[in-house]
């Protein structure tokens, strides 16, 4: 058992405040020392700044820039470390839930400052200024979001109103020091139906708050592999372009396909014997990448049917909600209309699965106990109502977990109804699309492009999933499913303007 002064939890504090403070000080100390003399030099210096800020009560906004590999999470680490070791809390978040998952504490910045998923220039949070969540954000010494790109704008400056109006503090956030981190290169905030201008005013670099932040940027040595990942991410390639332009890749990264181009590439990244693999560690560490869903609904359809086994179908039941009624006849949104409604998000209608195959979540059910969205499983059995899985990512591998059917809706508001859909709130994972797999880091990956990326840092996200050139593999064909050398890169410029 620790001394009570190994503990920092008081038995008069909040149930927030008490998990938050759920760590003995001396091991965290103990961590801090180990890491500390692992900081590069540029490290040092980012986090010199930072501590000074939160040490001193500054406050103040900052941003971490760099790209998969810097260093970003190793620097929370460390970070966080250093104030708890001294009894504080740090509030972990981050824009989705599988780089949630790689945050000591993390939650997705929706679920913990209760981020209305619709949100405009007025929203604010769902936060009473009484509650036991703003008493946590008043103790908190330091707020880490991560992959904060590639959320809107909107997000960020929701929360700025609610910390001022909280702390009762006109000063940026409301003077609380919040720290920011990603990479301008990746996917941006995802706007329906906007194009490019709308997607770079959507971006936190195009808010006011960005006037306020002190930015930062890691800068470690690149091998030659990293440098073309950057060229292609800042758009370098075949300059002057203007952010559109065609791009030859490497020989050795092609598939050259004999064969059917899904058979291809499933047997690049797979293998000839993926059907017999019971190794969870197999799935955990490979996958194939499209830009589109339809052409990843092709490659898990056909790798589904290669798997032995009886397979299961679930049908999902769809409705209006019952306040929506009033307003349309039932007659004009007929079931078989509803039932036809497929959406990115939204587990679709008829869902199709077997024993041994590898599934993602498509909802966040219990960050917590590392079942957000974006976390992929294996099912191990299937009944009427509920799967059992055994997750494959995040700090919670190997674990059985019970995913039930639950109401989803629409991620979106494109509709002029609000439809509930009643299904497991999962899809097949053997390939996932290129937006669904940022934030996560691969061994193997292979990506399918039968149809170019179509929006800015698509590419540069696939490619950069993996860390070493032997682990990527590029299949490219064109409508006639020919093999060719050259696709597509979409970079918006604008949005580096002020980095």
């Amino acid at each position: 058992m620790p001394r009570p002064d190994d503990s920092v939890i008081n038995s008069n504090e909040n149930r927030l405040i008490m998990d938050e403070k759920n760590y003995k000080r001396h091991e965290q100390k103990k961590d801090y020392n180990r890491l500390f003399g692992m900081l590069t030099e540029e490290q040092r210096r980012v986090y010199q700044e930072i501590i000074d800020s939160v040490n001193k009560n500054k406050g103040g906004m900052f941003f971490v820039h760099g790209f998969g590999g810097t260093g970003k999470t190793f620097l929370w680490s460390i970070i966080g470390a250093d104030i708890r070791s001294k009894g504080n809390i740090v509030l972990n978040v981050a824009s989705s839930g599988i780089a949630a998952l790689l945050l000591e504490g993390g939650r997705t910045a929706h679920s913990r400052f209760g981020i209305p998923i619709n949100i405009n220039e007025y929203s604010m949070c769902s936060i009473d200024a009484e509650s036991d969540l703003a008493e946590l954000i008043r103790e908190a010494k330091l707020i880490i979001w991560d992959e904060a790109p590639m959320m809107n704008r909107l997000c960020f400056e929701t929360l700025d109103r609610t910390l001022q109006d909280i702390m009762k503090c006109n000063r940026i956030f409301g003077g609380k020091v919040v720290v920011l981190g990603g990479d301008f290169r990746q996917v941006l905030p995802v706007i329906p139906e906007g194009g490019r201008v709308a997607t770079v005013l959507a971006s936190i670099n195009s808010s006011l708050l960005w006037q306020s932040c002190v930015n930062n940027e890691q800068s470690v040595a690149l091998a030659e592999f990293s440098r073309w990942l950057l060229d292609i991410g800042d758009g370098k390639i075949n300059e002057p372009n203007d952010g559109e332009v065609e791009i030859e890749i490497p020989e050795d990264l092609l598939i050259t396909a004999a064969e059917e181009p899904i058979q291809a590439i499933v047997k690049e990244i797979y293998g000839n014997s993926f059907a017999k693999e019971k190794d969870p560690k197999f799935f955990r560490r490979r996958a194939i990448l499209s830009p589109r869903n339809e052409d990843v609904d092709k490659i898990n359809q056909y790798m589904l049917s290669q798997l032995p086994g009886e397979e299961r179908r679930y049908f999902s039941s769809d409705s209006i909600e019952t306040s929506d009624t009033s307003v349309f006849d039932d007659m004009v949104y007929s079931q078989e209309f509803l039932n036809s409604i497929n959406v990115s998000g939204l587990p679709k209608h008829e869902l199709t699965l077997k024993k041994e195959a590898p599934i993602m979540l498509l909802r966040n059910i219990d960050p917590k106990g590392g079942l957000c969205n974006g976390t992929r499983l294996i099912v191990t059995q299937m009944a009427d109502h509920v799967i059992e899985a055994r997750i494959v990512t995040g700090n919670s591998v190997n674990e059985k977990v019970l995913i039930p059917r639950m109401f989803v809706s629409p991620p979106d508001a494109k509709f002029p109804f609000r439809m509930r859909r009643r299904q497991f709130p999962v899809t097949l994972a053997y390939a996932i699309t290129i937006n669904k797999s940022q934030g996560q880091t691969l061994e193997y990956v292979g990506l399918f492009l039968p149809k170019p990326v179509f929006t800015h840092g698509q590419l540069y996200v696939a490619l950069s999933r993996v860390t070493t050139r032997n682990g990527l593999k590029i299949l490219i064909t064109n409508e006639d499913g020919e093999c060719q050398n050259k696709t597509l890169n979409v970079v918006f410029k604008e949005i580096f303007d002020n980095i």
